[in-house]
């Protein structure tokens, strides 16, 4: 073995040996290192589409909660010859997310909100028109969709912040007097104040016929009072 290793053609092997090891090493070194490089690519690339995502549905809540306010804030117009006839000078406020999104980019919480975001919309539409507006008082019509879509356009505003916190975004620039989430928390306030008036004037008016005793309570009426006196059966 020594007398190989020390002639011409073991110094060849030997050369040959830390060749092939110093291109495996560096293969393998090339190989971690296009890896890491791979990763962080795909890292980055999948981190500016969240990005993008993000603010693409950051803009399409902000049509939705001006909708949604718009709504809130609605007065309806009667017609003076028909007062059961009205019209209203909105229409009902319409989500239009990004199509074909991978929610799936976004934060799990973020994404299930925005996700569940339309059934809540709908929920709110269908339960509108269940309500019997032919009533005198329309059923409450006018301010439930005022609450409903209040509480609507609260939800996409709060969710606006929490994405453009979350991916470093700009929330959308309005005037200093255009103040919708403050208009919205205040009409939400107003119809619980409302709704809580109501409960209380619809409880004391109960429990006052609840006390009002009968002037002829437990008086069982007499057989003659009953019977005509001229009942052969008397």
């Amino acid at each position: 073995m020594n007398a190989l290793l020390n002639s011409t053609q073991g110094a060849i092997l030997i050369g040959a040996v830390i060749a092939i090891a110093g291109v495996l090493i560096g293969w393998i070194v090339a190989s971690a290192s296009t890896r890491a490089v791979t990763k962080r690519a795909a890292k980055a690339k999948g981190a500016a589409d969240a990005r993008d995502l993000a603010m693409r549905t950051v803009l399409a809540l902000d049509d939705f909660m001006g909708s949604c306010y718009s709504a809130a804030y609605d007065q309806p117009e009667f017609n003076p010859m028909d007062p059961g006839d009205f019209i209203l000078h909105t229409d009902d406020p319409v989500l239009v997310l990004p199509r074909d999104a991978n929610w799936a980019l976004l934060r799990s919480d973020l994404g299930d909100e925005i996700i569940w975001l339309p059934n809540r919309l709908r929920n709110v539409v269908e339960a509108l028109e269940s309500i019997d507006i032919s009533r005198a008082d329309f059923g409450d019509y006018f301010e439930h969709r005022s609450d409903e879509f209040s509480r609507l356009g609260l939800r996409a505003f709060e969710l606006m912040e929490t994405l453009s916190a979350a991916y470093s975004l700009p929330m959308p620039s309005r005037p200093d007097f255009y103040r919708p989430k403050e208009g919205m928390q205040a009409k939400v306030a107003e119809m619980a104040a409302m709704w809580s008036r109501r409960r209380k004037a619809q409880r004391s008016v109960a429990s006052e016929t609840s006390n009002v005793m009968p002037l002829f309570a437990g008086v069982t009426p007499t057989k003659s009072a009953i019977t005509p006196d001229s009942d052969p059966n008397s």
